[in-house]
């Protein structure tokens, strides 16, 4: 297999590559994300959804957002969302908040968040 990529699978997330689990399986501590979010995102959960007042889903660390800006009533959150909530996530499957501003429902993912899954 040299010289070729090999894409771990996360059960738990359902996809590959998971940025909140390691290769062999474990779950990284939060605020230990592969897409930089670093110690600043520590007080989140991993795998954490936050939802924007507009229904934009982003992940803890995303470089839209600030860490202190999370707040209700411009934001709700999903601090421990079902295997799989991130890719099922749209129109026609809306994640509701259980946290934050619970009236909210994500729609649709941040583009650059979904990238580092």
């Amino acid at each position: 297999m040299h010289g070729e990529m090999v894409l771990s699978y996360c059960e738990r997330h359902e996809l590959h590559n998971c940025a909140d689990c390691t290769p062999d399986g474990r779950v990284r501590r939060a605020g230990h994300r592969s897409d930089g979010g670093g110690s600043k995102w520590a007080g989140w959960p991993k795998g954490a959804i936050i939802i924007h007042y507009e229904g934009k889903a982003h992940l803890p660390g995303c470089t839209h957002l600030s860490e202190s800006a999370i707040r209700a009533p411009k934001f709700g959150w999903v601090t421990d969302p079902a295997a799989g909530a991130w890719r099922r996530l749209s129109a026609s499957a809306p994640l509701r908040p259980t946290q934050g501003n619970i009236s909210l429902a994500g729609v649709s993912r941040c583009e650059t968040c979904d990238a580092t899954q």
